[in-house]
């Protein structure tokens, strides 16, 4: 019996290296197969669709990508668009973003069908405001690909899940669509076990945006619409960024120093927003205010010797709503919290954190 388990052991090993990834990616996921059109019963219509958009600037109708370029054939192509397809890689802190020469609908349908080849399901689609929700997926990096992978995917349970949220900007004057993509994660940690049952109680949490798989899921976007992945690597490696945020507190106040105009400072605080997981209630851009609730996620430690005790080390916040504020300073913007309704005692815990995790995500 002992010999038999040491066989099996060791197959499985053997086979698992031989199945491993071809490429190091930090996010493997559930690749699915082109879905094919659905059925649609007797007695509903089939559902109008089409993928026509009205480009007001070329004065005609276009139907897809392709037609687009078939437009604009006449026009001479640079050296960029030749080597790139029309995508070019930016990044500015720990905000990366794509720009494609392309219509923003077909860049739309070109991300569904990404997310969808990916396995994600799709929970959020709303290509009026440009914003993008997928459903939480395991991450199956540590597990090998393959038949191999697939049997101990039944096996044994993946503690890591991601799911993406996009957003999507169409620049009229430079006829561009912007992509962001914006990771969040979560870990399966142990909670506690029942020695009389033998039951591990396990719970989900939190764990870090990963700038570096943002940046490999639009990477493997260009790879998606034609682009050669090594050429979209070189292309990644070249961009350079700077630190441009720092967190102030003096005589009991906090703030953010953006070392940034208003306009992108806004832009980085809505990406970091998104990475962090915070329901936006409402947004006035006028006046510089994020009106936001806190996820379920959100805690802070524990105060005293007590409450780190019975608490778990954690707390949950009194409260849940607060504004985020950004003043415009010229070459620089302000970044304050404050409460939306009674100020708790925690305030200032919780304002701390929310300006760490902001400026985590922004550096």
């Amino acid at each position: 019996m002992w010999l038999s388990r040491c066989l099996v052991v060791s197959l499985v090993i053997l086979l698992s290296a031989c199945s491993s990834t071809t490429r190091d990616y930090k996010g493997v996921y559930e690749e699915s197969e082109k879905s094919t059109e659905l059925d649609v019963p007797p007695d509903l219509d089939k559902p109008i669709t089409s993928n026509e958009v009205n480009l007001t600037e070329l004065g005609q109708s276009v139907k897809s990508y392709s037609s687009y370029e078939q437009n604009l054939k006449d026009k001479p192509k640079s050296a960029f668009e030749y080597k790139y397809k029309g995508m070019e890689f930016k990044r500015d802190g720990t905000l990366f973003w794509l720009e494609v020469s392309a219509p923003a609908e077909d860049v739309w349908q070109d991300l569904r069908a990404y997310f969808g080849r990916l396995g994600f399901d799709i929970v959020t689609d709303n290509p009026a405001v440009g914003f993008m929700q997928t459903d939480w997926l395991e991450n199956r990096v540590d597990l090998p690909t393959g038949w191999i992978g697939d049997i101990l995917g039944t096996l044994f349970s993946v503690d890591i899940m991601d799911r993406y949220r996009v957003r999507l900007e169409w620049d009229h004057t430079q006829r561009i669509s912007r992509v962001f993509i914006m990771h969040q994660g979560l870990r399966e940690v142990v909670q506690g076990q029942d020695d009389n049952l033998s039951v591990v109680q396990t719970k989900w949490t939190v764990r870090p945006s990963d700038p570096e798989l943002e940046v490999e899921m639009i990477m493997r976007f260009m790879a998606y619409r034609g682009l050669e992945e090594t050429i979209a690597e070189q292309q990644i490696a070249g961009v350079k960024t700077q630190e441009r945020v720092k967190f102030i507190e003096q005589d009991d106040a906090m703030r953010l120093e953006l070392a940034d105009s208003y306009e992108r400072s806004w832009r980085h605080m809505t990406i970091a927003i998104d990475r962090l997981g915070y329901l936006v209630e409402d947004k006035n851009r006028s006046a510089g205010v994020f009106y936001i609730q806190l996820p379920e996620t959100f805690e802070v430690k524990s105060e005293g010797f007590f409450g780190s005790i019975f608490s778990g080390g954690f707390d949950k916040p009194k409260h849940d709503k607060y504004l985020i504020v950004l003043e415009d300073k010229g070459t620089q913007t302000i970044v304050t919290v404050k409460p939306n309704g009674d100020v708790t005692e925690d305030f200032k815990t919780v304002a701390r954190k929310i300006l760490k995790d902001i400026q985590a995500n922004i550096l």
